[in-house]
């Protein structure tokens, strides 16, 4: 489809029908993490929604017993995710956080590991431990649980010292000389000491490993299990052999780890010894998966090819179990990436898409993104291009292959945030299995969106979306707001997006697109913009707003608006120092002055020399120039700042100098905080909060559009 043909744009949205309302956010039930039975009879599942009274999240495991349809509420507890049936499909391991902290007075206590009988009766607490367990994976025989936990660091140091102490002196202390208070500073000696999500500073947090435990017929004292895996290093994703002796899981183990993705696949016995690395260093493996005869173990990933580097497109790899060949990329010539997904504000219970084993070994299938969308493609062990077996104008996520022979998984729209859907191995016969918003989706009206593509900078084709304003009338203008998303390595496509339809039912047009430096396309696409933000890229944004209202006689040119967050925050921030054909704008979580975020960005210090190939010590001009803040003097728009104080990834001292400068130069600006939020504020922040934001931004954008 060409710019030319976008006239019309997508369908009005329906007048017998009330328009999305910031409220609405509240109402929406967000659907993840499907596991069907091991006999295909039945599917676990998340749901969560937010708990606007609590200012919370909620998540309960639903079953859906397919011979009726009817989905069952399995578990009472407030948040209760990760759903895990035993082999024989008579238990349901989950993580749960049973107290969340907000009845008055209590403190929130750690997620552990529960057990549920799936025929009925009370779940129990599997395991204790000191700082939380996760990522439960079954042993094939059903005895044992492998999990991941956070152990070492200087909090267990104190206490392992504190445990000493009383033990020496045979009984607690109660009286004598009163303890000199301990000291709150913090020595800092890893750089990452900071990740943004946590909270707090990560300094002596110690590292997550692996661990094993016994699951017994019956409930009994829970416990931490067996320790598998150590050292000053995180490992994850395990996964267990076929016979039950082996667990393969990532970890980067390299001297320098600090600075490269260098994220390598291993395998340890289940009884004893040191861990056996599987791949040479090269790039990030991720997500193992064994072959049915446990010869093979595929993975997700790519080895750094140049010129891509950290870019290059993620393949399937496929790597021998005992380490004799080695790893092989099935995908080589498939130029789009296995791993990712398209952007959207309403989605949870999102886990690693792994490799899926056919039952014959013979092929694999996974997800991947192309041009907006993600689909399953199925991938064989002997070469040729990866099939497309469940296709669409959608986000296909979750997929997990079913004993019944039929593929299980959810899928997000522009109009849906989220089903469960089950095809055929082949993809045929698809059918939809929940309907999880119909109550709200009766009364409230969405608007759809129409992909077209325009010719960006140098002609090279880009990707875009309209979303037409509630109520469009033949012979009215409306104002037209640009969303450029962050990364830059990411994409807009397919997607239920809550802002976007709160802002077509105020009776804005909303303009989404994928320019250069964007995912969904080639490697080569996604470096495209390599140290050279602002340049390309912004006149791909450019011709998109030029593309749309060419083709659009209700877009009014006069009242165009533009927002982003994180790199589309920087973007924001550079468009108005270059332009002023926008008449209002909203930054959020951005980035403005790229020497300052090198060295308070919890990943700046490897950022910038991956998008802009330098340091400032070897170039400050270069970083200079392209900061927005260089061109702020040339700001006339009015701009909204809207940061979050703990956000680790963009630091709020990068939206605090945009608003002191335009302070000092008399601009029109405003500086929105949100406290106790990190960079995830429109997507995972309190609910409260995102709703706080959805307002200022309306409020702008009436005060000034």
């Amino acid at each position: 489809m060409t710019a030319a043909t976008i006239t019309g744009g997508a369908q009005a949205l329906s007048a017998e029908k009330r328009p999305m309302t910031i409220e609405d956010l509240f109402r929406v039930k967000m659907i993840g993490d499907p596991q069907p039975s091991p006999d295909g009879s039945r599917i676990a599942y998340v749901i969560t929604y937010m708990d606007a009274d609590e200012d919370t999240y909620r998540s309960q495991i639903w079953v859906l017993p397919l011979a009726d349809g009817t989905p069952i509420r399995f578990t009472g507890g407030k948040n209760d995710t990760g759903p895990r049936w035993s082999p024989d499909g008579t238990r349901l391991a989950f993580v749960s956080r049973r107290d969340d902290g907000t009845d008055k007075g209590k403190k929130a206590a750690r997620a552990e590991l529960w057990v549920l009988d799936t025929m009925g009766g009370e779940a129990w607490q599997l395991t204790k431990t000191k700082h939380g367990a996760s990522d439960p994976v079954w042993s094939p025989d059903g005895k044992y649980i492998v999990y991941a936990t956070r152990i070492g660091g200087a909090e267990d140091e104190e206490a392992d010292a504190q445990a000493d102490e009383v033990k020496e002196a045979g009984a607690p202390k109660d009286g004598g000389e009163k303890k000199a208070k301990q000291s709150d500073i913090k020595v800092i000696t890893d750089i990452r000491y900071k990740a943004d999500g946590v909270h707090h500073l990560l300094v002596g947090q110690g590292y997550r490993h692996l661990f094993v435990t016994d699951v017994p017929a019956a409930a009994g004292e829970p416990g931490a299990g067996r320790q598998l895996t150590f050292g000053d290093w995180d490992d994850a994703g395990a996964a267990w052999s076929p016979d039950g002796t082996h667990i393969a899981f990532c970890s980067n183990r390299t001297h320098d780890r600090d600075f490269n993705n260098f994220t390598d696949l291993w395998v340890v016995s289940t009884i004893a010894g040191e861990p056996r690395k599987l791949t040479q260093t090269q790039g990030p493996a991720s997500s193992p998966a064994w072959s049915p005869d446990g010869n093979q173990i595929a993975f997700l990933g790519h080895m750094n090819p140049e010129p891509y580097g950290r870019y290059a497109n993620a393949g399937v790899w496929m790597v021998s179990a005992d380490g004799s060949a080695a790893p092989q990329n099935l995908t080589e010539a498939f130029d789009r990436s296995f791993a990712g997904d398209v952007a959207g504000d309403l989605r949870s219970g999102l886990v690693a898409q792994p490799p899926l084993w056919a039952s014959d070994g013979a092929s694999i299938y996974a997800t991947a993104i192309d041009r907006g969308t993600e689909h399953l493609f199925q991938i064989t062990l002997t070469g040729g291009e990866p099939q497309r077996i469940i296709a669409g104008d959608r986000g296909v996520m979750n997929a997990r292959l079913s004993a019944d022979g039929r593929i299980v998984f959810t899928t997000a729209t522009v109009t849906n945030p989220g089903d469960l859907f089950s095809c055929a191995i082949e993809g045929s016969d698809e059918r939809q299995l929940t309907e999880v918003n119909a109550e709200l989706f009766a009364e409230v009206a969405v608007a759809d969106a129409e992909r077209f593509t325009y010719a960006g900078d140098g002609g090279w084709p880009i990707d875009g979306w309209l979303m037409q304003p509630r109520g469009l009338q033949a012979g009215q203008r409306y104002p037209l707001a640009l969303e450029i998303h962050g990364g830059p390595a990411a994409q807009y496509g397919f997607a239920f997006f809550h802002e976007f339809q709160l802002l077509a039912a105020r009776g804005y047009g909303v303009l989404y697109t994928n320019p250069r430096g964007s995912t969904g396309k080639e490697a080569a696409f996604t470096i495209a913009n390599r140290s050279r933000w602002g340049e390309e890229d912004y006149r791909d944004l450019m011709a998109g707003v030029d593309a749309a209202i060419a083709a659009n006689q209700w877009i009014d040119p006069a009242r165009l608006g533009v927002l982003g967050g994180s790199f589309g925050g920087f973007m924001t921030n550079w468009i108005v120092g270059h332009t002023d054909r926008f008449k209002a704008a909203i930054t959020m979580r951005c980035v403005s002055n790229l020497l300052s975020f090198f060295g308070t960005s919890d990943i700046g210090f490897t950022f910038l020399e991956m998008q802009f190939e330098t340091e400032p010590w070897d170039d400050v001009a270069k970083l200079l120039h392209y900061s927005p803040i260089s061109y702020v003097k040339n700001i006339h728009t009015p701009l909204l700042i809207l940061h979050s104080e703990e956000d680790y990834r963009c630091p709020i001292e990068q939206g605090e100098q945009m608003f002191i400068m335009l302070k000092k130069l008399g601009r029109t600006t405003e500086f929105v905080r949100f406290p106790d939020e990190d960079h995830n504020l429109s997507r995972g922040g309190k609910p409260q909060h995102r709703a706080e934001r959805l307002r200022h931004i309306v409020r702008w954008f009436e005060r000034y559009l």
